[in-house]
This record gives structure tokens, sequence and C-alpha cells, in this order.
């Protein structure tokens, strides 16, 4: 039997090309335009060292120092910048989650566990996402035929899957920190009501976020040549409606564990940026 699983698909998924929060680290372009670390308060905790980062992970991140044949060449850090092992010429398809990290060698894949060591002694030629409730899938083909294993590599079902879709923002979101207040277009213009329907904030932003953190990035002015597919905004405002900060931010990505995370320019270039939860910018402390 096949069937299509389909979910709904964020504007921003998880991939490696964009950059966000994982084990309260966050990634930061160093004066000398490389790759480090910083904690939510700016202070650097693994130094600006490399060409490429991902995000951390159960405690562990795939970053790139070096050029390779292939690309960059790959190795894995720990929370203070230690390297604990290399994946030599191969990509890391995924970051860890549930001690897993899917690796490719660009002809076949095959997971290892955090010693960087691989496990379920077989290989596939595809995969989507990272394991999730100890369930991840694979595929014996490209793009297509997608089927679940376990925490053993051992095949669940018979069914094979056309394409798996990950609903992910960058992290799985915390519903806790989101705010009781929901948005409305009147005349073009956004505002925000409480959940009986009463106006809080009337609508004068051309386009709004979400409140989380009592903070919501919006639109404040006028933009008629804004790049498709950049969330770009202007201002933060709080629950009343006042303006916390004016700072443009492209690729608007909301909170990302504690901090509110952009870029300076549309398809996640001009470096990435962060607010604080009183909507500062957190400076790194080089």
């Amino acid at each position: 039997m096949r069937l299509i699983i389909l979910t709904v698909l964020i504007f921003f998924s998880f991939a490696f090309s964009s950059l966000g929060q994982g084990n309260g680290l966050y990634a930061f372009i160093g004066k000398n335009n490389k790759y480090g670390f910083i904690d939510k308060y700016g202070n650097v905790k693994v130094k600006p060292n490399y060409l490429r980062v991902n995000d951390f992970s159960d405690g562990l991140c795939f970053v790139s120092k070096e050029v390779s044949s292939k690309g960059y060449k790959w190795i894995c850090i720990d929370t203070v910048g230690n390297e604990v092992f290399d994946i030599k010429d191969n990509f890391p398809e995924t970051g860890f989650r549930e001690s897993f990290a899917r690796i490719s060698s660009f002809t076949e894949q095959w997971f290892i566990n955090k010693k960087g060591k691989k496990v379920f002694d077989k290989t596939w030629k595809d995969g989507q996402g990272n394991f999730k409730n100890g369930v991840a899938f694979v595929s014996d083909v490209e793009f297509t035929d997608f089927y679940p294993i376990d925490t053993n590599g051992k095949r669940l079902e018979n069914s094979t899957y056309s394409r798996i879709i990950v609903n992910s923002k960058l992290a799985d979101p915390v519903e806790a920190n989101k705010d009781t207040l929901v948005k409305f277009k009147q005349d073009s213009l956004w505002g925000f009501k409480n959940l009986k329907g009463d106006v809080i904030i009337p609508p004068t932003f051309y386009l709004v976020d979400r409140f989380e953190n009592g903070l919501c990035g919006v639109r404040i002015h006028y933009a008629p040549f804004v790049t498709i597919n950049d969330f770009y905004l202007d201002a933060i405002i709080n629950i009343k409606g006042q303006l916390v900060n004016q700072v443009p931010m492209h690729c608007y990505l909301g909170f990302q564990g504690d901090l509110i995370v952009y870029y300076g320019g549309f398809h996640f270039s001009g470096g990435i940026y962060y607010l604080d939860k009183n909507g500062r910018k957190v400076i790194p402390k080089e």
C-alpha cells in the first residue's frame, strides 16, 4: 500500500540552511567573518573559528573549518568547542536527535551515534528528517518510497510513503510561550484581539507575526518591494501595542528559545542577529 503523508510546511523549515537556537547556544558571525556560538546574554561560548555551522542538538553540532573536494569538511564539536569526532568527506544530513544523526556520502546514507560510530550495520539511498519518538524514515531508492525504522534500524511496516515533510520551525515550538492575542486584518492592516474578540491593539500594521513572551514582530512602514520569501518586519511591539524597538529584520523567525532570531538580508544573508525578551539587540561579547 502506498500513502502520501502531507503536513503543514512552515515557511522556515528545519534544514541546515538557516540557524537558530540549540542547547541554549546561538550562532554568530565574529569580527573575522567566521561563525561561533554565544549564549542568550551574548557571552561567547564557542569561538568564531568556522566557515559553516549547523545548530546544536543533543549537546553536539556539526561545523566546518575547511573546504573539501565535496564542499566542506565537517567535524562534530561539543558545547565548549571541543572536537568530538569528524565524518571525513561525508555530509551531515541531520543534526543529532534522540542520540542519532544521519550521514551521507552523497551515494548512500547511514546513522551514527554520539561517538561518531556507524550504527545498524546498514545503509540506505535516502532519508527524511530526524528520529522522532523512536522512528525515522529511510528509503532504498532516492526521493521516494520512504518507510519507518526503529532505533535498532529495523523496518516497522511494509507501507512506503512518497514524501515526508517535517513541520518544524528550526525547533519544536514551545506552546507555553505563546500569548493569547489573536491577529486580525481590517482594511489591509493588521491588529490584535483577545480571545473574547475585543480589539486590544487597533489594526495599524502592514504585517504582523504572533505574540510570544509578550512581544511581537510587526511591519510599521509600507514596503512595496519586499523580496519573495523574505518575511520582513521592522519593529517589535509589546502586548499594549507600544513600540519596543525599531530594527530592520529580514527572514524573521521569532523566538527560538530565549531570543528572537532574524537576518540582515533576504534569503538568510547579511548575518544572523538576535533580540532578547526585552526586545534589545544581543551583541556578542568578543
